[in-house]
């Protein structure tokens, strides 16, 4: 039995049935009544026979599907203008590095442009990944129990400058006694850098953005607030703000940047420690803020905090790396670190020079053409002269699943591309023995 108000459509094609004796199949409903329709209407001795089947879940499904498309097509289009933006200013530093005088203060701009493009490069790459392993609950939290008053202040701490070139005032009220959740440090420090990021950037001139930690006793949770002054956000952003790709920015010179996955990811991260993430605005202008919740360590046991430093070692490093450009740059890198460093650019080049060379660390691509990373490691592994060099895997592939595989062939560690010259010291020192 169909509605008796399905709408001008439906009628117009029962006249045309009438008119023209002829049947017409059509959809009808949506806006009429609470459900869709998928009709025929054909011409009978009685008048007109009208079968129909109700499609109200299919147009969702459909409605859904154009949607996600849409957003997709948006991502797309932001993803290219923001891959492509660092990489106009790091081929003009490359430029000037060739014509400047070596040492000045152009090639120090120059150098210093590189270092920040590059790195905003690979927070891009870094989120896409996070969000991806994420989706498919490829995460692995490393969980301790941290002291949440200090890790708080140092991730305030590093990102001032920040707030500084906005013009941004900071202020920090930790609680007046340790706090400690049990936590993965390097994802905690990035949900929060996440929202401290999300201030500096929509905080106007003047502004002012306050990190609060206090603790909700009935529910044995530690409480993260970060609020500020700055543009605000309608309800309609405020209730899609943590969906993949959510943009707040919409304007045509995108002056604000970003892929949109801050705010996902930061909601994906608290959920895995059990907590939860909320945003909140009276509207535009009006500032918003952020509330995490975690919660509390049922132990007082707090983990070293970050930054101690460990003793440098002089190492003997073969990296196999097809790159060329790629392979001598990490070459130049680690050699400012004293290390003797050789380079082969295959496997089997790989495996001749390393019994040669008897290296302390090999850091391998996985990606080698003809005898690819597994293989060279299998190899290392069964030789006898070669089988205790400490391997290390660089793949721009990290998913768990890809760590694993690393480890079975013969791997000691697994380092995702780009890897910063820190956790090449850090695999270093790490080697057994050193």
């Amino acid at each position: 039995m169909f509605p008796k108000h399905l709408g001008t459509v439906y009628e117009e094609n029962l006249r045309a049935v009438m008119d023209k004796r002829e049947t017409r199949r059509f959809e009808t409903g949506g806006k009429y009544a609470e459900a869709w329709y998928r009709m025929t209407a054909s011409p009978s001795t009685e008048g007109i026979t009208v079968l129909g089947t109700e499609i109200t879940e299919n147009k969702r499904i459909e409605e859904a599907l154009r949607e996600a498309d849409r957003r997709k097509n948006e991502f797309l289009a932001v993803l290219s203008h923001e891959l492509r933006n660092p990489l106009a200013p790091i081929r003009n530093s490359t430029y000037i590095l060739e014509h400047c005088e070596p040492g000045g203060d152009q090639a120090k701009r120059a150098l210093e442009v590189i270092d920040r493009q590059a790195a905003q490069l690979a927070h891009l790459v870094d989120d896409l990944l996070d969000v991806t392993r994420i989706t498919r609950n490829k995460i692995q939290l490393q969980r301790h129990t941290l002291e949440l008053n200090e890790l708080v202040r140092h991730t305030v701490e590093d990102h001032r400058t920040l707030f500084d070139r906005a013009d941004v005032r900071v202020e920090f009220h930790p609680t007046s006694r340790p706090m400690s959740v049990s936590a993965d440090r390097n994802r905690l420090v990035q949900v929060i850098g996440n929202l401290l990021q999300n201030a500096a950037k929509f905080t106007g001139r003047d502004g002012e953005t306050r990190i609060t930690i206090s603790a909700d006793a009935t529910e044995r949770r530690a409480v993260i607030q970060v609020a500020d002054t700055g543009v605000g956000m309608t309800p309609e952003l405020v209730a899609r703000l943590f969906q993949p790709f959510s943009q707040a920015d919409s304007t045509l010179d995108r002056s604000k940047g970003g892929l949109g996955l801050g705010l996902a990811l930061a909601k994906g991260l608290v959920e895995l420690h059990g907590g939860n993430i909320t945003a909140r605005s009276a509207g535009l202008g009006q500032g918003a803020e952020f509330v995490v919740r975690l919660p509390l360590a049922m132990d007082d046991a707090v983990a070293p905090q970050a930054g101690a430093s460990a003793s440098k070692g002089r190492r003997r490093v073969l990296i196999i790396e097809d790159n060329v450009d790629a392979a001598d740059s990490l070459r130049d890198v680690l050699g400012f670190g004293e290390h003797d460093v050789e380079v082969a650019y295959n496997g089997p080049q790989g495996i001749a020079k390393a019994k040669e060379f008897r290296p302390d660390v090999v850091f391998c691509d996985i990606g080698l053409p003809s005898m690819d990373g597994f293989e060279v490691a299998r190899a290392f592994r069964a030789d006898e002269a070669l089988k205790g060099v400490f391997l290390v895997a660089l793949s721009g592939y990290a998913l768990p699943e890809d760590v694993a595989r690393a480890q079975a062939a013969g791997f000691d560690r697994h380092l995702a591309k780009p890897t910063s010259l820190e956790k090449l010291e850090e695999v270093l020192e790490s080697r057994p023995g050193s």
